[in-house]
């Protein structure tokens, strides 16, 4: 079997990574199944390099014409189409005729491109949920974001007592609780939870200068810094951490989709644009997450104290 599967048009790192479990539940149902994913932007090879998919076809610079006929010349059994602000793509998956044509978006007139068709309004879940959706009503499932897990060996997942951070922030300043703060609030932890066996950063290129500031210790708990990790070792990361605490970046969705305990740190782009209208879709709530935001005078992720984020890490470590 043969299966396109056309993905949003965002390069960022974190956009991608929720489309991880729609890919892991759609190997899950067409196991022998050529999975061929449709993106503009080279940044998708991350879910070729996890065997997520069998290869990648870059459509950036095609014509609405070339679009369809290109999708004709492929012969797919099935398209999925998780890209649902685009008309163009709507309408070339209508006008390619393949049999099995799935789809969502919030505008109800795409019902008519699609086999089956599914409505779905932005804001309304997090977004790893609403790619899920569409394959969960197709084929009758109930896939959740945490079959990510599958992407490593069950045999090296290792359970421990390691607190991880993430202080990243690639979308700008606004994200970025400033490295003290972390620094600070990981003394105040180690000191007061003596369980803890190691404290983990997660540091991607913007943040490879933070590595002189952090010591080899702290509060004679051992560091380790993890540069650019891959996702098999950000998930095997995620499950073996007591506690991870993070800034709003992309890596800190491995974290969310596996439900494990996580504090995330939210900001403010300007004094117009609050972080809740982006949490609808970006953050994913569970029994063990918790989202901060900065107060409402200053609306600066650097308003949030030391103090509150480690009061809730230790009654989180605690529970």
């Amino acid at each position: 079997m043969k299966i396109a599967v056309f993905v949003p048009s965002r390069p960022h790192f974190g956009n991608i990574l929720t489309q991880l479990p729609f890919f892991c539940a759609l190997k899950a149902e067409y196991p022998e199944a050529n999975i061929e994913i449709w993106s503009k932007f080279e940044q998708s090879k991350v879910l070729h390099a996890v065997d997520a998919v069998s290869s990648i076809i870059n459509y950036k610079k095609f014509s609405f014409f070339r679009l369809v006929n290109e999708l004709k010349a492929h012969k797919y059994d099935a398209v999925y189409n998780l890209y649902s602000g685009s008309d163009k793509v709507h309408a070339a998956i209508k006008l390619s005729n393949i049999k099995q044509s799935f789809g969502h978006s919030s505008n109800k007139l795409h019902k008519y491109c699609y086999l089956h068709y599914l409505h779905i309004n932005k804001g309304f879940q997090y977004i790893a949920n609403s790619h899920l959706t569409l394959l969960n009503t197709v084929r009758g499932q109930n896939y959740a974001p945490n079959i990510i897990k599958s992407l490593v060996d069950a045999n090296t997942r290792k359970e421990g007592e390691g607190l991880t951070l993430l202080p990243g922030g690639g979308a700008g300043d606004y994200k970025r609780w400033d490295l003290t703060h972390y620094l600070a609030t990981a003394e105040q932890i180690a000191t007061h939870y003596p369980k803890l066996s190691v404290i983990n950063w997660v540091l991607g290129p913007d943040e490879k200068h933070y590595e002189e500031s952090i010591p080899s210790k702290i509060a004679n708990v051992p560091t380790k810094i993890h540069h650019c990790p891959t996702v098999s070792e950000l998930i095997e990361l995620a499950l073996s951490s007591k506690l991870s605490i993070a800034n709003d970046c992309g890596p800190t969705h491995i974290f969310q989709m596996l439900t494990v305990p996580l504090i995330t740190l939210w900001g403010w782009k300007n004094k117009e644009a609050s972080p809740y209208s982006t949490m609808s879709e970006w953050f994913y709530s569970h029994e063990n997450s918790w989202a901060v935001a900065p107060n409402e005078e200053d609306k600066c992720i650097n308003s949030i104290t030391v103090d509150k984020v480690s009061a809730l890490a230790l009654a989180q470590l605690k529970r």
